[in-house]
């Protein structure tokens, strides 16, 4: 059974380059959207971390209330240990 060859016309060359222009309008428009969500999803983003980072200097500011807090007691424990020592008598 012999297999018929199509001849590649003019005709059909404009039609395939039809559906290339096609395809490549619809692939922009798709990368347009991605681009679209993606700059959605950074902004999203963005403030979301500015939140965050709003949430850490507070947190910073309570440790660094905490650490000076505990450094007053140990001082304050170590002199009055100091001074216990002194006014204790010695044999």
């Amino acid at each position: 059974m012999p297999v018929m060859l199509e001849r590649w016309n003019d005709d059909k060359m404009d039609a395939l380059d039809a559906k290339v222009d096609g395809l490549d309008h619809r692939m922009e428009r798709g990368f347009e959207r991605v681009d679209t969500e993606m700059r959605e999803l950074r902004q999203a983003m963005k403030a979301g971390f500015e939140g965050i980072d709003v949430r850490f200097e507070r947190l910073n500011h309570v440790l660094i209330g905490a650490a000076a807090v505990i450094i007053a007691a140990v001082i304050a424990a170590a002199a009055a240990i100091f001074i216990a020592l002194i006014n204790t008598p010695h044999v």
